[in-house]
């Protein structure tokens, strides 16, 4: 039966192919389907080291810190603006 999901060739050293093996057993797995959910979880920290890198430039670059108190007079008086 063909499968819908695309199939890469990666060539593991013997002891990570151990681990692998020893892991998939465990979780009562396939190795693939192992080996796919640590490369989705190494992908999503990678995505989270990117944003981070972004939100902490922006957090040096901020000029003006505003109260909370500030922010929903703002948010109040732009409701009352559009009413």
């Amino acid at each position: 039966m063909a499968t819908t999901k695309e199939r890469i060739l990666v060539t593991l050293s013997p002891r990570t192919s151990q681990d692998l093996s020893m892991y998939a057993k465990y979780e009562k797995s396939p190795r693939a389907t192992i080996a796919t959910r640590a490369i989705r979880e190494w992908l999503d920290d990678e995505e989270d080291k990117y944003l981070s890198a972004i939100a902490d430039e922006r957090l040096s670059n901020t000029k003006k810190w505003l109260t909370s108190e500030e922010f929903w007079a703002n948010v109040t008086a732009r409701k009352k603006k559009k009413s």
